[in-house]
């Protein structure tokens, strides 16, 4: 018997439903200018529904359904991802509002795209639209930048917003007919939370045509391995503050427990305004407006980026690299390890409260099958000063980038 990737879960806890449909597939500089422009056709209009206002009309009589289409990044793949947020039909006395109804519209949008060459057009007006407004801000053309620079061997990682715009600009109607046929056969799953998981589950496997939903949706590998580039680059654009990005590459491949330590020490570091660097940089320097750190586990990279009175760039750099050698050489803080960890415990109580955090972590459940067992919360709660030293200990300063 065939198994078709669908994964529906009880709904106990929220008066909406959520569907997802996630379709994998390598990420390039093409393929994720293509699956943005093509998301955001979709989300303008599709083949059965061939207008803008034809479209939102027909979701807003489902109750005014909330259609999502966007494309995820995770590591070395792209997750073209199409969510439906709606009002659960048991809530409603509606003989016209059924799951029947409402997986029917989706799997006419998402698996029917529209090819008119007037909703192309406009689609990459909108995305051209929207980068140039996204990179009018000193902190988008800093981590751009910085993005191009770490993967300045790699090209095709180093996009991190919609792709190439040169590429959205040029894709013509029959390029993206041949990629969205093309996505009819990478690996999909359909997930999500239902009242009657059962019934709901039932109906997409009968309205759901994908080849790929009969493929491993998991890949074997999505983490980006670093390349070494021992970068120092400084440009001016005579902004009011300066912005800078200090990225440290891992030396060695880590599993998903120390992704977590990774999680807690980001938290340490520039969890809130009493953390390490927030106080070091922001309060006793006065030279911060803002100081964060991301750990990005798919990319063996550890980021703290900050954005600073450029006059004291020298002093803030020289802050942060004293720091991260503090904990790798053992000095850390207990009690602000202790409220790190409580702060991140928090975060995830909180999540779990919400709808999209809940399918977040099914998508996950289901690229990462190995990670299903594991208790974060627990594991967060767990993880010791030792365990901090040793993350901090395998990561190595790959670049440095400062935009003035």
């Amino acid at each position: 018997m065939l198994t078709i990737n669908t994964s529906i879960k009880k709904n106990n806890k929220f008066l909406t439903a959520t569907i997802g449909c996630f379709l994998r597939f390598p990420l390039t500089k093409h393929n994720l200018a293509y699956a943005s422009l093509l998301a955001r056709m979709q989300m303008n209009a599709s083949l059965y529904f061939p207008t803008i206002s034809q479209q939102k009309q027909e979701l807003s009589e489902l109750y005014d359904l909330q259609f999502e289409v966007v494309p995820q990044l995770f590591g070395n793949q792209i997750v073209l991802s199409y969510i439906a947020n709606f009002v659960e039909p048991l809530e409603l006395l509606d003989p016209n509002y059924t799951y029947e109804k409402i997986v029917e519209d989706l799997a006419l949008i998402i698996e029917h795209p529209s090819f008119d060459e007037k909703l192309v057009s406009i689609s990459q007006q909108q995305l051209i639209a929207e980068y140039q407004e996204i990179m009018q801000e000193p902190e988008n053309i800093a981590l751009d930048r910085f993005f191009r620079i770490w993967y300045q061997n790699n090209p095709d990682y180093a996009d991190n917003f919609m792709g190439s715009i040169s590429e959205i600009s040029e894709a013509t109607v029959g390029k993206m007919k041949q990629f969205a046929d093309n996505l009819r056969s990478v690996p999909a799953v359909l997930i999500g939370l239902a009242r009657d998981k059962k019934y709901l589950s039932k109906l997409l496997n009968e309205e759901f045509k994908y080849a790929g939903l009969l493929k491993e949706f998991a890949p074997k590998n999505t983490v980006i391995p670093p390349a070494k580039i021992l970068s120092s680059e400084s440009e001016v654009a005579n902004n009011l503050q300066s912005q800078l990005l200090l990225g440290y590459g891992y030396k060695q491949p880590i599993d998903f427990r120390e992704q977590i330590v990774g999680l807690v020490l980001a938290q340490y570091l520039a969890g809130d305004q009493s953390s390490k660097l927030f106080v070091k940089v922001r309060e006793q320097l006065g030279a911060a407006y803002a100081v964060e750190a991301t750990n990005f586990a798919n990319n063996s990279l550890f980021l703290i980026n900050a954005g600073i009175n450029k006059n004291q760039a020298t002093e803030a750099i020289k802050i942060i690299k004293d720091e991260m050698e503090q904990i790798s050489s053992g000095k850390i803080d207990l009690d602000l390890l202790k409220q790190a960890k409580k702060s991140l415990v928090n975060i995830q109580k909180i999540g779990e409260d919400h709808e999209n955090w809940q399918l977040a972590h099914l998508l996950r459940n289901e690229l990462y099958p190995s990670r299903v067992e594991v208790d974060r919360i627990k594991t967060i709660k767990s993880i010791s000063e030792k365990q901090i030293h040793n993350f901090a200990q395998n990561l190595f300063l790959n670049e440095s980038y400062l935009l003035k």
